[in-house]
């Protein structure tokens, strides 16, 4: 059961998100995040230079000195930048781990279209190959980051390069052929992303299985676009985590089943009555607590 105050905290982000639901808009083209100058209290912070479509961040916790290090793969798409809530999250995992973090910062660009933005990250995830050991290397990604992620990943594997430790999907977009069934179970739950009451999924169902235009004239079957279609043989350990209110929740359980066809270790954590990017956008809630707790176990492990 969930608590009040993840109750009353869904509730507040359907007053807000209710005008974008409402018009079927896409939240993440339309709300922007805080994205003041990064000043940290208490972390060293480094920028790497990469070309003129990223750079990254190496991020980490004073006197820190473990050799862990964290690639974090940022949410968003084409159109969010490294923003405030990003650099939070890496200030967090630095201090709960006394890992470096390594932030992948690309410049947002509306007009991308597949691979523009795996390939940024694979290209950033060579560079990083070089000067980190990735062998005690954990990835982290977030919605359409946890999909860069993953991709860039099994890309890497397939060309001899070599992989993380282990992986972290929160709230992971990974099928952007928009096949799953939680679209409609969870057609009115989702904070974020449901329709309103007032509309039915029979009638606008459509609106919430409506592809990106990140997709460009590729078909969203295509494996490295859709991470749940690729065969995973040999994977590093994954933890995916989720609410279960999201209307993507079935992305999460496409990815497990994928991940377990061949023998994968896989642990799928569905938090009861959550939304999307719960850990992050409500890091006081007593469910994210938990889900923080299960990152740095599995992290540490």
């Amino acid at each position: 059961m969930t608590s009040l105050l993840t109750s009353l905290t869904r509730l507040g982000i359907k007053a807000f998100t209710y005008k974008y639901r409402k018009n079927h808009v896409s939240l993440s083209k339309n709300v922007k995040l805080k994205n003041s100058r990064y000043k940290p209290k208490n972390f060293s912070l480094e920028v790497l230079n990469g070309d003129e479509r990223y750079s990254i961040e190496k991020l980490s916790y004073k006197n820190s000195k473990s050799n862990i290090n964290i690639i974090l793969f940022h949410g968003g798409g084409p159109w969010q930048p490294m923003s405030n809530l990003y650099h939070k999250v890496a200030e967090k995992l630095a201090k709960l781990t006394n890992a470096k973090v390594y932030s992948i910062d690309y410049v947002p660009n509306a007009d991308y279209v597949y691979p523009a933005l795996h390939d940024i990250c694979y290209d950033a995830c060579i560079k990083l190959e070089k000067i980190i050991d990735f062998d005690n290397t954990i990835m982290i990604g977030d919605s359409f980051g946890a999909n860069l992620m993953t991709s860039t990943c099994h890309k890497l594997q397939s060309n001899g390069y070599k992989v993380p430790r282990k992986l972290i999907c929160i709230s992971p977009y990974v099928d952007l052929a928009v096949t799953g069934d939680s679209y409609e179970f969870n057609c009115h739950k989702d904070p974020m992303y449901s329709l309103p009451k007032n509309q039915s999924y029979e009638e606008y169902g459509h609106y919430l299985r409506k592809k990106s235009s990140y997709i460009g004239g590729t078909c969203p079957f295509e494996p490295y676009l859709s991470p749940v279609y690729l065969e995973y043989k040999d994977f590093p350990p994954v933890l995916i985590q989720v609410g279960s209110y999201e209307t993507d929740l079935s992305d999460s359980i496409m990815l497990k089943c994928a991940l377990e066809e061949h023998d994968n270790n896989v642990t799928l954590s569905i938090y009861d009555g959550l939304f999307h990017d719960f850990q992050y956008f409500a890091p006081f809630l007593r469910e994210s607590k938990v889900a923080w707790k299960e990152i740095v176990d599995f992290i540490r492990q």
